[in-house]
């Protein structure tokens, strides 16, 4: 047994091996610390892969035409979808201060489907989810602004084949 200043201020003896629930019961440090280390763990581990950009599509470029829902494809638009160092970029949106993003990637069967989100500090978000499957990309892409008095929600398509 061994005294410290909690203990002489509260009259208590803390065992060496444990520390004091309630005066004079001690429980075994070692669980206290495994407890604790568990814990910590868990509210602090990222699981793997989580925030490490995908790699799947890098080096890939996809040209061609877009349009809206319902609609023809934009005769005066011709669109480039660019993945490159983990990042996805559209061509047609650099314009409207659309950023480069993280795009996630995965596959299943023949196809990859991916998705992205790029915003704009002045045009809002568009949320994009494609398909790749063999040269050619089939994707949807939805641009979203939210304003104070009105919000715009558009629906686009894409279709286009990879660059050579």
């Amino acid at each position: 047994m061994r005294r410290c200043l909690f203990a002489i201020i509260c009259d208590t003896q803390i065992p060496r091996s444990g520390i004091v629930l309630e005066r004079g019961v001690a429980m075994p440090i070692r669980p206290v610390i495994s407890l604790y280390i568990v814990l910590v763990w868990l509210f602090t581990v990222v699981p793997a892969g989580a925030g490490e950009p995908s790699r799947l599509l890098d080096g890939m470029t996809f040209v061609g035409s877009n349009g809206e829902k319902g609609r023809e494809a934009e005769s005066d638009e011709e669109e480039a979808l660019i993945f490159e160092d983990g990042l996805f970029t559209s061509s047609s949106c650099v314009p409207y201060n659309f950023s480069s993003s993280q795009y996630s990637a995965r596959v299943t069967g023949d196809q990859i489907h991916f998705e992205a989100i790029t915003t704009s500090p002045t045009h809002g978000q568009i949320a994009w989810k494609g398909t790749i499957e063999g040269k050619s990309a089939d994707v949807i892409f939805i641009w979203t602004k939210e304003r104070w008095f009105w919000n715009t929600r558009r629906e686009y398509w894409f279709k286009g084949v990879l660059k050579e």
